[in-house]
């Protein structure tokens, strides 16, 4: 499981990485928001939508967070552009806090594990 939780925060800097571009064009913009729109969709679908099984692997579960999980990404990848489009000047500060939240979902993961 520690293997899993330190790749999942690699991943997510890594894609939060590739998604901050320096001069997003609003095509960029609608592109990100629409993939958040559909990440977000399937994953609460798949969660609600379709039953679980009780004796099931879980892997449905697990594709569905893994869903949600990118949609938080792209949208802190997605605040972090507007805002630095919007404040050029403290854009390195802005950077590093959005870095940052990225990471949220993956230490909710590590102190959930830790509490069980």
């Amino acid at each position: 499981m520690t293997y899993f939780v330190i790749g999942a925060a690699i991943l997510g800097l890594a894609l939060f990485g590739i998604l901050l571009r320096s001069a997003p064009e609003a095509g960029f913009f609608r592109l990100l928001a629409s993939g958040i729109v559909l990440l977000v969709f399937a994953g609460t679908a798949m969660l609600r939508l379709l039953p679980i099984e009780p004796g099931g692997s879980g892997g449905r579960v697990m594709i569905a967070l893994a869903f949600l999980w990118l949609a938080w990404v792209s949208a802190v990848a997605f605040v972090a552009q507007a805002l630095r489009r919007s404040y050029p000047q403290s854009a390195a500060e802005l950077t590093n806090v959005s870095a940052l939240a990225t990471l949220a979902p993956v230490a909710g993961l590590a102190i959930a594990r830790g509490l069980m």
